[in-house]
């Protein structure tokens, strides 16, 4: 994004970009990111081409900003202050609440964006950045060596299967259910027997 997401944006700057966001979401909602134009945008938006670089080089930073938008949703900058296993479960709860709370939207752009597709890709690999950053810190007993990086992406990666079991398969997951899933997955079966 050209501007410094570390300071707060104007005003206009806010209502422009969210202009920007709320019409990308729209749009994917009833066609496929590949076939969105940034004429397209700056049409629903109600904003010129020029407007549209001011604040973005292109769609595929404009769809990284919808992302770090999502992350600022669900707070995922709180996660210095929790405990990695603390934060693994309000991490997930948040991000299901957020997926249940827009599931209308989401089924609409998941029905033209597939699992396999650009923006999809993009979520998965923006999602995953932001949770092995959050788990880069945890630990498990010192008799494993097991090395950090890896213990970050075994979070990470479990924290995301389990969201797209939830949402992206066509079974109904409670909360509960998620939550004995992610227990399984990272604490093992005899733990959780």
């Amino acid at each position: 994004m050209k501007r410094d997401l570390s300071k707060p944006l104007s005003r206009g700057a806010a209502r422009t970009t969210s202009d920007f966001t709320r019409a990308f979401f729209d749009l994917l909602a009833q066609a496929s990111f590949e076939s969105i134009t940034v004429n397209s945008l700056c049409e629903r938006a109600s904003y010129p081409r020029a407007t549209f670089y001011n604040y973005f080089d292109d769609k595929y930073d404009l769809l990284n900003y919808c992302w770090l938008w999502l992350s600022q949703q669900i707070h995922l900058e709180e996660h210095a202050s929790l405990a990695h296993d603390e934060a693994l479960y309000i991490y997930f709860d948040r991000i299901y609440d957020f997926t249940t709370e827009n599931s209308d939207l989401i089924q609409r752009i998941l029905a033209h964006n597939p699992e396999t597709g650009q923006m999809f890709l993009s979520f998965r690999t923006f999602m995953d950045a932001q949770m092995r950053r959050i788990f880069s810190h945890c630990t498990v007993s010192d008799q494993w060596s097991i090395p950090q990086e890896i213990i970050a992406n075994h979070y990470s990666n479990t924290l995301l299967l389990v969201w797209q079991w939830c949402y992206l398969k066509d079974v109904t997951v409670t909360r509960a259910q998620a939550h004995h899933y992610l227990h399984v997955l990272l604490d093992g079966i005899q733990a959780a027997q």
